[in-house]
């Protein structure tokens, strides 16, 4: 695995060993996440990248006043 530069921008992912169950989470490039890697561990199984939910939360912040009034008549308006 390369090291990375100090001051360089890289995502962060969650990988698992498929051989062993072990999970580590890894500063590395897109490219390099696709490939995988050895287990540290186990030395057997292949580090696989997981996907995992990012806690994106959106929020409705601006609606057009007709669409709000629609909402409210059908009483989702409270529960966006």
């Amino acid at each position: 695995m390369k090291r990375i530069e100090k001051g360089v921008k890289m995502p962060k992912y969650d990988f698992k060993c498929d051989g062993c169950g072990f999970v580590e989470e890894n500063i590395m490039s897109f490219d390099e996440a696709e490939l995988g890697y050895l287990c540290e561990e186990c030395t057997v199984g292949v580090m696989r990248r997981q996907f995992s939910p990012d806690g994106t939360v959106f929020q409705v912040r601006w609606v057009k006043p007709k669409v709000k009034e629609k909402m409210k008549k059908m009483g989702v308006w409270g529960n966006v």
